[in-house]
């Protein structure tokens, strides 16, 4: 990939290291914190670096709220992760606490987090018949489901849905 040191001299200038970084922003969008540690692993001098990342943002080629914002939209949509997993992904990334809970708050008012959760629970109890049998089954999948961001308390709400709704086992009856 692009991040590892070159053959060639590191940027030492903030117009290098503004090329440099105006590479990879054309391919992907990237917050602060990534292009900072990309042109650090180029060897690129801390000043240069800080010189050049205000640069990109004064020029909004470098835009920490719309990477938050395109990152969690993907989360949410395409991966179908719940909100914790979004927000630990952006802060992942470098995107500092205050942007983040933004992007998530934007992303998952246009979201519905309940169909997210039980299209999410749909896909864990594939091949297993849509039941959960055993207490170990249960908190296989309630573990798997709090992994992927839901809270808690709304898991444990749609596996006793399911579980009344299938007849099957559920945490209720031990």
């Amino acid at each position: 990939m692009h991040d590892r040191p070159s053959h060639h001299h590191p940027p030492v200038t903030v117009q290098a290291a503004c090329a440099l970084a105006m590479g990879w922003l054309a391919n992907r969008d990237l917050s602060a914190a990534e292009v900072r540690q990309r042109l650090h692993h180029q060897g690129c001098p801390d000043d240069v670096t800080r010189r050049a990342i205000e640069y990109l943002k004064g020029t909004h080629a470098i835009d920490d709220e719309r990477v938050a914002l395109s990152r969690a939209r993907v989360e949410a949509g395409s991966r179908r992760r719940g909100r914790d997993r979004v927000l630990l992904r952006l802060r992942s990334i470098g995107i500092d606490d205050e942007t983040a809970r933004r992007a998530v708050d934007a992303v998952f008012a246009e979201v519905d987090e309940a169909g997210l959760l039980d299209r999410a629970l749909e896909r864990r109890l594939k091949g297993v018949e849509d039941i959960i049998r055993t207490p170990s089954e249960f908190r296989r999948v309630y573990a798997a489901l709090v992994r992927q961001g839901f809270p808690p308390s709304e898991v444990k709400r749609a596996l006793d849905a399911r579980a009344k709704q299938s007849g099957s086992w559920h945490e209720e009856d031990t």
